[in-house]
This record gives structure tokens, sequence and C-alpha cells, in this order.
């Protein structure tokens, strides 16, 4: 269970994982994104020709190359719901009405009662199945009964008009969603385009043209219970049947063997007690079982995003002194030698090209050593409770791109061309989160508190999302490389490299720690010096110089590959 929260407000936030048909349509997705050029020629400077009529013709050109994809995939699929549906509807103020998404199965799925998949097949074993229910009736009442109708397969979509595959659209769409939500590092090159893609479908304009919706809410764990009328989530059982084992104690004293065994036998005798107790018509035992691991996914999820963190923040407590240095060389005093101008940072206050150094000629802040170490805490303290509520920003900034209420504008904000759109949702919890810091800080909150959202600087809440999930991935390699130095053992090359040119591993320890924490924070990342936004900036400009630094090749022998992955 997180700090900030209780685990039944936390899981109103958590998606349920995707199953095997959904994974089906998530590729389709994938291909279709990778395809499309839908952002080419809608976001473009040009004023000629009419945008509705360029939105409506890459909306339809996605769903044709969706529907193509799906057909071409041989797999088959109802396009009606199996299990339990939520009665309540999405109304999107356009005319049109999306389904609520907080059904387990209203993704389309194979049918579950029989293993007939040909279509004319099912036809003759409904015809048989009707027969049989006509002679059983007729003795009863002497009426007869109504043939039921099949449901329609995906067989037969690609002779469909789109609107008559709605739904196909909306689970597949909103299965894109719900995926990036679950994994951060995919769709890392297409989900800004599905996303741009449904924020123009949700335009009033735009909606009524194509007489159908795309958009449903992401499927999510609280919702869902609650449609079901399941009590799951008040059972006292339920976090320490789904918290993360794992095999270092609260101090990174490693557990025997045994311990981590009991732990689990424990956890797993849980899990089935709550799967027998809550097993229901409406909540059968698989879906109890997909409910379990969607929240345990939630926890590894955080977990793993806030204990580099945590650990760069131990750090900064154990080694540094709050109000003196050790000595000159650890010493996090900044002189802000010059500030970048406008003119030569129009490429790099955000996106990938922020992260870069064009323009940056140095600190933009002046501190001393005890006004950089309490920057420095109180970043690093906000940064922890941003990870721990990343769930609930990710589906808020959902909100706010696809909201009808509010409308964006493409601008030009010095990063190119940019929807600028404001961000009420997002921008609510991130002040609630800031003051909250603010708060626990006991100490005046040194530098801006600016959060910069639907501006210049972070666009709209596709770009603050993006940016805040890149913590993990620049602070994760650095811990790596700081707790590498700790078991050097065998390794008598490295060992005596390290030694030689600074002295022993622990002095290298201090001298990164210093580094980062004086230059990773110095302001050069933003033209506000020290406001919200800008000090995550900071930290990535100071990767991107990790290469002129003196201590590279340590870093280089101890494995460092990069501070990013696979973009796909």
């Amino acid at each position: 269970m997180t700090k900030e929260t209780s685990l039944a407000v936390f899981c109103q936030y958590i998606p349920i994982r995707l199953n095997d048909e959904e994974r089906v349509l998530l590729k389709v997705l994938e291909q279709c994104l990778h395809v499309s050029e839908y952002t080419d020629h809608v976001d473009i400077a040009g004023r000629r020709g009419n945008k509705v009529r360029r939105i409506l013709d890459g909306i339809l050109e996605a769903t044709h190359i969706a529907t193509g994809l799906t057909v071409a995939s041989g797999k088959e699929f109802s396009l009606t719901t199996t299990c339990h549906h939520s009665s309540s509807s999405n109304n999107n103020g356009n005319g049109t009405t999306g389904t609520t998404g907080n059904a387990m199965h209203t993704t389309t799925t194979t049918t579950e009662k029989s293993q007939i998949t040909n279509p004319e097949d099912m036809m003759k074993e409904l015809q048989n199945n009707n027969g049989k229910k006509k002679k059983k009736n007729g003795k009863k009442n002497g009426k007869k009964s109504r043939n039921v109708t099949p449901p329609p397969l995906i067989g037969n979509i690609a002779s469909k008009l789109p609107k008559d595959n709605a739904l196909l659209f909306q689970n597949m769409f909103e299965v894109g969603r719900r995926n990036k939500v679950l994994n951060p590092s995919s769709m890392r090159t297409t989900y800004g385009k599905l996303m741009y893609l449904l924020q123009d479908a949700q335009s009033p304009t735009v909606a009524k043209s194509l007489g159908f919706s795309l958009h449903k809410d992401i499927l999510l764990v609280g919702p869902y219970l609650q449609d079901c009328n399941s009590l799951l989530l008040n059972d006292e059982r339920l976090s320490e049947a789904t918290r993360v084992i794992l095999d270092r104690d609260d101090h990174g004293i490693k557990l025997d063997r045994t311990t981590i065994d009991d732990m689990v036998a424990r956890q797993r005798v849980l899990r089935q007690e709550l799967v027998d107790d809550y097993s229901t018509q409406k909540l059968s035992a698989p879906q109890v079982i997909r409910i379990l691991e969607s929240i345990r996914d939630a926890f590894t999820y955080v977990d793993q995003n806030v204990r580099p963190v945590e650990r760069m923040l131990r750090h900064l407590e154990e080694i540094f002194d709050p109000s003196v240095p050790e000595d000159r060389e650890l010493s996090l005093q900044l002189t802000g030698a010059s500030r970048m101008s406008t003119t030569t940072t129009t490429g790099a206050r955000y996106g990938f090209s922020a992260f870069s150094t064009s323009g940056s000629t140095g600190p933009t802040l002046s501190h001393s050593h005890a006004t950089q170490y309490t920057f420095c805490w109180q970043s690093l303290q906000l940064w922890c409770k941003v990870q721990r509520n990343m769930h609930k920003l990710w589906v808020c900034a959902d909100d706010d791109l696809l909201s009808i209420s509010t409308c964006y504008h493409l601008n030009n904000t010095g990063q190119g061309l940019n929807r600028v759109q404001s961000c009420p949702k997002v921008a609510k919890v991130m002040r609630q989160l800031l003051s909250k810091t603010q708060s626990e800080a006991g100490a005046a909150w040194v530098g801006l508190s600016v959060i910069h959202l639907g501006d210049r600087d972070v666009p709209n809440a596709l770009m603050f999302i993006d940016k805040y999930t890149q913590i993990p991935r620049f602070l994760n390699p650095i811990v790596a490389f700081l707790d590498g130095l700790d078991h050097l053992e065998d390794d008598f090359v490295l060992r005596d490299y390290i030694t030689k040119n600074f002295g022993s591993p622990t002095r290298l320890q201090k001298l990164v720690l210093c580094d980062y924490f004086k230059h990773g924070f110095d302001g050069s990342g933003d033209d506000g010096g020290s406001c919200i936004d800008g000090r995550l900036t900071s930290s990535w400009n100071w990767t991107s110089l990790l290469a002129k630094k003196k201590y590279y090749h340590a870093f280089m022998l101890s494995g460092f590959q990069g501070f990013d992955g696979d973009f796909k």
C-alpha cells in the first residue's frame, strides 16, 4: 500500500491487465499506428485546405487500416460482450455515446461456450438449440420461440462501414491506452499519434461528421469491482496478497531463501482465499485472479519507479552534511555564471531536444551548499510523490487530453508545432503533491513553485506525463553504478583503475553524487532555473554531458550502456 493513499483509492486508477484476446487487438493497433501518417498530415503549419476534412480523412484511413489488419490477423471475435457489462455509458456531448469501459470483457473476445469458429457452423448450432427450445416451450404454452440472432463476427467487418464497427475501434483504442499506462516503455513512437487521433475524434464537429465515437473509458480495477458490487477492495488480506516480495529488507540486508519461500507460500494461500471468497456469478474466479494480478502489477511498477529516487535521496542524506561540506571538492555550492537566452533555447525546453545542451552555458542558480542541499532534497521528495501517484496522473492526463470541454491550439512553442491544451486534472493533482511536499519539508521552499502545464514549456498532458516517466530511466543507471562500487571484490581491473584515478571506490561514489546533485539541479535545463519542471530538465542535461566527465570511463567499464532503452 502506498504512503500517499489507501488501497481502495489507489485501485481507482489501476488498469486491468490485458488478456490474450486484447493482446491481439493491441498488436493490430500497433501495426496500424506504425504505418499511419496521421499527425504528419494534420499537424501542419499550412492553412491550405479544410482541417476538419484532413482530420476526417486521417481517422477514416486509420479505421480502414485497422479493419484490414484485424481481418488479416485470422482471429475471429464476437463484437458483443460475453461477460458483465456496465449499464452506464459515456456521453461525449456530441450526439454519440461510448461504452464506459468498466466491464471486464468489453473487448472483443472469442465465443467461450463453444469451440465453433465457423460462422455457418455457429448458425447451425444456434438453429438446433432454438429448435430444441421450441419443442420444450411448445409443450408448456403452445407458443413458438423466436430464433436467437447470433453475435456478429469480425470475419465480416470488412464489408461494413466504419460506424458499424465502432465497438471494435473503441475496444482497440482503449486497449492501447490501457497498455501504455501498464507499460510506459511501450508505444513510445506511436502513443502520441494515438492520443492526438482520439483527441481530434472527440471534437464535437468531427464526431458529428463521423457519426460514431472512438472513445471508451480505460478499464480500471476500482470502477469494475464497483460495477460488480464486489467488496474485495475492503478486505484486509488484499494488501498482503498483492504486495511485492523483495529479496532484501528495508535496510538493504539480503533475506535468506527460507524467509522468502515462507512469504511466497503465505501470499499464495491468501490469494486462494480471496478467490474462493469473492468468486460470484458476476465475478468469476479467473477474473478475481486477473484483478489480483493487476494490483500486484501496479505495486511492482510503483516500487521500481520509486526505488531509484529513494536511493538517491538516501545517498544525499547519508553522504552530505546539510550545512557544511565534507571538503571543498564535495561542496554543492553553485555560482550562476550566465542565463540562457530565449533565442538560444528555442529547441531545448522540452521533448528530447530539451535533454540536449544546446544553449546551455552553465549553472543559472546561485546557491550556497546548504541551500543547494535543501533544493535537491525537496526536489527528490517531490519526485517520490509523483512516482507513487503515476497511475493517477496517467488517468488524469488521459482525461485532460480527451476532454470535450477544453480544446487545443496548434502553436509554435519553440520546439516546433505543438498542441497547446490546458490540463486542469493533472494540474490539480500536481498542486496537491507539491503542497504536501512543501508542508513536509520543514524549511522554506527553495526555488520557484511554478508548474508548467499547457504553456510553451509543457504544451499538454502528453508532454507532462512523458517527461515524468523519464525519472526512473536516468536514475536507475546512476544507482546501479553507485551500488556496484560497493561490490568490486572480484573485479580487480576496475577496482585498480578506480583506486589509481580516484583514490577509492567510496571516493568516486562521493564525487559522482556531488557532481549530480550540483550540476543536475543547477537550473541549466530551463530559463526559469528552479521551476518544478526545470529541475527535471536540468537532470537530463546532466546525463547528456556524462561522456565529458572524468569518471565516464569508470561508468563504461562497469557495464553502463546508456540512460534510455529501445523506443519500440
